[in-house]
């Protein structure tokens, strides 16, 4: 969780250089052809200055240029109880799609989120295991994808090799545990900003 809350409040921190939006979920050429994934994005913010000034922001993440780089095992990418990712595994997501916080191609506001369902209601990232999505990848997971309890949905969705459950980090700066058996229902409300969903008081 102390890593899913660094990633988090980077996002944070991008968000108050950026006029309070929220990262784009993937950088595109002019072509529309997706490019790099919005953890790019982050590496100032999480002092990886080194790394961030090699890459070629116009070239795809497995370009031959980019790949090398796409490669190396960002440490705060990756839960530090997971054994069963590559090198350059990750094991923290966002959800995309029209109905998220990171829809595909434009942003959104910490603002539009408190006048809709509410930053604290809202999920921002998310644990996921067996993904084998490389850190630069522009890829995350589809909210279509979400559709059973992340007890089985491990290398599709929210889930994790931890015992009980998986974490979250909401729009709002907190982090929380979920249970595996999370009614899928409820996660979706979750996952959404402006669904406008009663979320029940224990779930």
């Amino acid at each position: 969780m102390n890593n899913l809350r660094i990633i988090g409040w980077a996002t944070y921190n991008y968000t108050s250089m950026s006029g309070g939006s929220l990262p784009i979920s993937y950088t595109t050429d002019a072509e529309g052809n997706r490019l790099l994934s919005w953890r790019y994005s982050l590496l100032d913010l999480l002092n990886k200055f080194n790394i961030k000034e090699k890459i070629n922001s116009e070239q795809p993440w497995n370009s031959v240029e980019n790949l090398p780089f796409s490669d190396i095992q960002i440490l705060e990418f990756a839960c530090p109880d997971e054994d069963n990712y590559p090198n350059n595994g990750i094991s923290y997501f966002t959800i995309t799609g029209e109905e998220t916080l990171f829809p595909d191609g434009s942003s959104v506001t910490l603002d539009q989120v408190n006048a809709a369902d509410g930053t604290a209601n809202t999920i921002m990232l998310t644990e996921a295991a067996d993904m084998d999505i490389a850190w630069l990848e522009p890829r995350d997971i589809p909210f279509s994808d979400v559709n059973k309890p992340p007890r089985e949905m491990l290398g599709t969705g929210p889930s994790s090799h931890h015992e009980e459950g998986f974490n979250v980090f909401y729009a709002d700066g907190h982090a929380q545990e979920l249970s595996k058996d999370i009614d899928p229902k409820v996660l979706r409300a979750l996952i959404t900003w402006n669904g406008g969903e009663k979320i029940p008081e224990e779930f």
